[in-house]
C-alpha cells in the first residue's frame, strides 16, 4: 500500500510547482505539525517533501489535514490527497472544508478543494464538486454547480460565492431555493445566513400551494416569512391577483400590500381595482384600495367604473336549493362616483352585491339615466348585464328631466320604483304624498304646465317623456297657461339640477366638486353600511356575513 501511494505521488504533474522562486521570509511559512512518514522526493529535489499518514499542516490560524501530501517548502505550497479537512476559525464561527484533494498556496492563502467538497459553518452546509477558498479574505467560490443547506432552505445554483465574514452567499444562474412551503427561482440572489434574508436581482418566481409571486427585484425574510418585491411585482392567490410598483407580503398572516400603480384583479368575477395603495387578505379573500381607488367591472363594450376614497371587496356565500354560491360584494366609502355608458351616479357611500347585481347608495345619492335625474335619501339599483332594470328609492324621492333650458319635468314622492328597459325609464310607481309638474308641448311650442297631487300614482313614460298617469286616490290637478306661474312655482320641494356633477366619461369619476347641497346629520358611513348588511342577507336567502 505504501509503495502504491508513493507511485501515485510520483506521477503528480511537476508543473504545479514550476513557479519562480519566492522570498518566503516575507510570508508566514506553512508548518508541518504531524505526519507518520516524511521523505524527500529524489526526482523533484530536496525542497519537495512527501508526507504520508495522518498529515497535519498549520498556516496563519488555519489547520489542514489529509492522508498524504506533496509539500514544497521553498514555494510555500502543497498538494494533498484523501480525507481533506481545513479548519479556519473566524470571529463569528469556524469554517470547515472537506474534499478528496487540495492544492494550497501559502503566498495567496488560496485553497483549491476538489471532488466531493463540503463547506460547513454553524447550521450552513455547502456541497459542490469544486471550490476555491480564499483563507485570507474568507471567501469561497464555485463555478460548476453547488448546493447549500441552511435550516429548512436548500439553495442551488450554477455559480456561487460564500463570504464567511459577512455570513453571505451570492448565487448566480439557475438559482433555486427549496423550502417545504415554497420554491424560489431566480437569476441572481444574495442570501444572508444570519438574518436569513434573500435579496433578488433579476426575474424571480416564488411558487407555493397557496400562491404565485413574480418580481425582478426584492427580498425575502425566511425566518419571519415576510418579503418586499419591486419592479413588475405580482402576486396571484386563488382567483385574485395583485400587482404594483412595490409589493409587501406577509406569508404567515396572508397579507399583501402594494404601492403605486396597483391593480387587484378577480379573474372569476371579471373585476379590477386600481389605485396607489392596495391590500389583499388571503385568508378572508378581502381586498382594499385607496389613493385614486377605481373599481372596474368588465362587460363587453359596457364596463362599469366606480371611484371612491376607499374601496373594499370581500367574498361571501349564499345557500339555495342545497347549493353554495360564492360571490363578491363591494363597499365604497366617501365621494363615490359611478360611470357606465348606460347610467351614472354619485353618493357618499355604497354597497354593490354581485350575487344579484344590486347597488345600494347612501347619503345624498344621485342617479342619472339618459335624460332623467333621480335623487332620494336612499337609492337601490337592480341591474342585468350591467344595465339598470329597476330603481327603488326611499324618502324625499325626486325624478327630474330637463324639458328645455329653464323648464324641468318633476315627480316627487315618499317612495318610488322606477322600471328601465333599453336604458330608458318607462314606468314609475310613486307612493305616499306625490306631486308632479310636467310641461305640455306640441313639438317645441309650450301649451301649458300640468301640476298634479295624489296619494299614489303610476306614471308611464315614452321616449323619456310623460305619456300618461294613473292616479289612485284623491288626485288633484290643474293645467296652467304657459306663463301663468311664477318661477318659484315651477319647482317642487327639494329640486336641484345637478348635471354639472354628472360624470360624462370614466375619467370624470375622479372629479368631485364642492356641491352646495344640503347635508344630512353626521353619521358613521361604515356603521350605516354594516347595519344594512343584515338587510342584504335577508334579501339574498340569509347570506353569511
Amino acid at each position: 500500500m505504501h509503495k502504491l501511494l508513493s507511485i501515485i505521488l510520483l506521477i503528480i504533474p511537476v508543473f504545479l510547482f514550476a513557479q519562480e522562486d519566492i522570498d518566503t521570509t516575507k510570508y508566514r511559512r506553512i508548518e508541518i505539525i504531524h505526519s507518520n512518514t516524511l521523505n524527500v522526493n529524489n526526482i523533484t529535489g530536496p525542497e519537495i517533501k512527501v508526507l504520508i499518514g495522518e498529515v497535519e499542516f498549520y498556516h496563519d490560524s488555519a489547520t489542514m489535514y489529509c492522508d498524504s501530501a506533496y509539500f514544497n517548502s521553498k514555494k510555500n505550497q502543497f498538494i494533498a490527497y484523501s480525507n481533506i479537512q481545513i479548519i479556519k476559525p473566524s470571529d463569528i464561527d469556524t469554517v470547515q472544508l472537506y474534499g478528496d484533494s487540495l492544492f494550497y498556496d501559502g503566498l495567496s492563502k488560496m485553497a483549491k478543494v476538489r471532488s466531493s467538497v463540503i463547506l460547513s459553518k454553524a447550521d450552513m452546509l455547502l456541497t459542490t464538486d469544486s471550490l476555491d477558498y480564499d483563507l485570507n479574505n474568507d471567501v469561497g467560490y464555485y463555478s460548476n454547480g453547488g448546493r447549500t443547506e441552511n435550516g429548512e432552505d436548500t439553495l442551488i445554483s450554477n455559480f456561487g460565492y460564500y463570504y464567511s465574514k459577512k455570513n453571505e452567499l451570492f448565487f448566480k444562474e439557475n438559482v433555486k431555493i427549496i423550502n417545504p412551503d415554497y420554491t424560489i427561482t431566480s437569476d441572481t440572489l444574495m442570501h444572508n445566513l444570519k438574518s436569513k434574508v434573500s435579496n433578488f436581482y433579476g426575474p424571480t418566481e416564488i411558487v407555493s400551494d397557496s400562491n404565485y409571486i413574480y418580481c425582478e427585484n426584492g427580498w425575502y425574510n425566511h425566518d419571519k416569512d415576510i418579503s418586499q418585491f419591486n419592479q413588475n411585482a405580482f402576486l396571484e392567490s386563488k382567483e385574485t391577483s395583485i400587482k404594483g410598483d412595490s409589493l409587501f407580503y406577509d406569508r404567515k398572516n396572508g397579507i399583501g400590500k402594494a404601492y403605486r400603480n396597483v391593480v387587484i384583479k378577480d379573474t372569476v368575477q371579471d373585476i379590477l381595482l386600481y389605485g396607489n395603495e392596495g391590500y389583499y387578505f388571503e385568508k378572508t379573500e378581502r381586498s382594499m384600495m385607496t389613493d385614486r381607488a377605481l373599481f372596474v367591472q368588465i362587460y363587453e363594450g359596457d364596463s362599469l367604473f366606480l371611484h371612491a376614497d376607499t374601496l373594499r371587496t370581500q367574498i361571501d356565500t349564499s345557500y339555495a336549493n342545497n347549493d353554495t354560491i360564492t360571490y363578491r360584494f363591494i363597499r365604497a366609502y366617501n365621494k363615490v362616483k359611478l360611470y357606465s355608458p348606460s347610467f351614472q351616479a354619485k353618493c357618499d357611500s355604497l354597497i354593490y352585491t354581485m350575487l344579484d347585481s344590486v347597488i345600494q347608495m347612501y347619503t345624498l345619492p344621485v342617479l342619472w339615466s339618459e335624460e332623467n335625474q333621480l335623487t332620494a335619501k336612499y337609492i337601490e339599483m337592480k341591474m342585468v348585464n350591467n344595465e339598470i332594470n329597476q330603481v327603488d328609492m326611499t324618502d324625499s324621492t325626486l325624478i327630474v328631466s330637463q324639458k328645455d333650458s329653464i323648464r324641468f319635468d318633476q315627480i316627487l314622492g315618499q317612495t318610488m320604483i322606477g322600471y328601465i328597459a333599453d336604458n330608458e325609464l318607462y314606468q314609475v310607481d310613486v307612493g305616499g304624498e306625490t306631486q308632479t309638474i310636467y310641461f305640455i308641448k306640441d313639438f317645441d311650442f309650450l301649451m301649458g304646465v300640468n301640476k298634479v297631487t295624489s296619494n299614489s300614482m303610476i306614471i308611464y313614460l315614452k321616449d323619456n317623456k310623460v305619456d300618461k298617469i294613473w292616479f289612485y286616490t284623491q288626485p288633484k290637478g290643474i293645467i296652467y297657461p304657459p306663463f301663468a306661474l311664477a318661477d318659484t312655482e315651477l319647482y317642487l320641494p327639494g329640486f336641484q339640477w345637478l348635471d354639472e356633477f354628472r360624470p360624462k366619461s370614466s375619467k370624470d369619476v375622479f372629479i368631485w366638486k364642492n356641491e352646495t347641497v344640503e347635508t344630512t346629520e353626521n353619521q358613521n358611513i361604515e356603521t350605516i353600511i354594516d347595519e344594512n348588511i343584515e338587510n342584504i342577507n335577508n334579501l339574498n336567502n340569509n347570506l353569511n356575513d
